[in-house]
């Protein structure tokens, strides 16, 4: 038995055991089985870590390959591969999907005994959205490939299913998914009869095109009514006993001009926020941000995105969006008028300008017939 470690980045380090050999039966020869596993710390940290591991080899702690099962597995993967390498926030949401959806229903299978017929069926019992499935077969492949790397599976199950979930076309989808001016207009009366905070929350949610978890991270000194704009420069990630809050999406910040009715709605909202911390004293946890619950605690992402908003929507009888909705109806909106498609991108804090003609293509075509109808009255009257 032995093992060794090597730097993979800055103060992360991967060890490598090695457990034993066995017969490929494919080829008949001897094949080397090792368990991976990264860890953060110094070298000193990580070489105390293989000589557990080492130590528990030894006394027969370390699971087998042919007995780890899918959920063992990914928790290992979790924790070696994506929470060192990936953003907070893709590490919150692979965790979220695995701990209510995967390891439920997938978890107990071995990972030897793991089947593409196993996924499909998964996938077909599971009442999900398609692109909601595809994120889980992302998720499933990913770890799957890195199980078949590491020699654990001799394949990969998730490529091998059949008919694999695919998102429906996406322009067909945006444009499900967003609201035409009469909707949103009936929709934002609803939310200011509703209270200050719903109407500034998703008056701002229209006009800026910023995402949900941007908005929930928003603090009032970033909030700049002179100038009528706010700065984007963090995100909500998760809600535990204190908030977590990590950078925008593509990591940059950036600052949105607003509308002047929306900037009315965000000082009626700090009044009457102002109004509530009096009331409670000491009892407010004041976080600083635009949007708070009842005692100053962030609002949770789930909630504004499904309970509050699907009652908002039924209050004003409109047409069923996601609040993800709210921005494709900003941006939609934005290109029909003939806004800059490099506008709209920077407003909606895209890194390239491709990503924002990819996604709102279908709001292209309108524009493209404006702009053949002014060039034809200015070239022929």
């Amino acid at each position: 038995m032995r093992g060794h470690i090597f730097q993979r980045s800055e103060g992360s380090w991967t060890i490598v055991l090695d457990i034993g050999r066995k017969v490929d039966p494919a080829t008949g020869k001897l094949k080397r089985i090792q368990k991976w596993k990264t860890v953060r710390g110094t070298k000193k940290e990580a070489q105390a870590e293989l000589t557990n591991m080492l130590h528990n080899l030894s006394r027969g702690q370390v699971i087998s390959p042919s007995r780890m099962t899918l959920g063992e597995w990914l928790e290992e993967w979790l924790k070696s591969a994506i929470q060192p390498h990936k953003r907070l926030r893709t590490y919150e949401t692979y965790r979220s999907v695995i701990d209510r959806h995967l390891k439920p229903v997938l978890g107990q299978y071995r990972l030897c005994d793991l089947r593409a017929s196993h996924l499909q069926a998964y996938y077909q019992a599971e009442k999900l959205a398609s692109a909601t499935l595809q994120q889980h077969h992302t998720i499933l492949h990913s770890a799957l490939k890195a199980a078949m790397m590491q020699d654990l599976i001799p394949r990969n199950a998730a490529s091998l299913v059949i008919g694999k979930p695919r998102r429906r076309d996406g322009h067909e989808n945006i444009l499900q998914n967003c609201w035409e001016p009469e909707d949103a207009r009936k929709f934002l009366n609803t939310a200011k009869e509703d209270s200050p905070q719903a109407a500034a929350l998703y008056s701002l949610a229209l006009d800026s095109g910023a995402r949900k978890a941007e908005l929930c991270g928003l603090k009032w000194s970033e909030v700049d009514v002179e100038r009528q704009s706010i700065s984007i420069v963090r995100q909500l990630v998760k809600v535990r006993n204190e908030p977590l809050f990590g950078p925008p999406k593509n990591g940059k910040s950036r600052t949105v001009l607003l509308d002047e009715k929306t900037i009315e709605v965000l000082r009626k909202q700090k009044a009457a926020q102002a109004a509530q911390k009096l009331l409670l004293g000491t009892a407010y946890k004041d976080h600083g941000l635009v949007f708070a619950r009842d005692f100053g605690q962030p609002l949770t992402l789930n909630n504004i995105g499904q309970r509050e908003f699907a009652r908002l929507i039924k209050a004003a009888g409109v047409k069923p969006i996601t609040f993800h909705g709210l921005r494709h109806t900003c941006a939609t909106l934005a290109l029909k008028e003939g806004v800059p498609v490099k506008v709209v991108s920077e407003r909606l804090g895209h890194k390239r300008i491709e990503i924002t003609l990819n996604v709102y293509a279908h709001a292209l075509p309108s524009m493209q017939q404006e702009a053949a109808a002014k060039l034809g009255r200015l070239l022929h009257g």
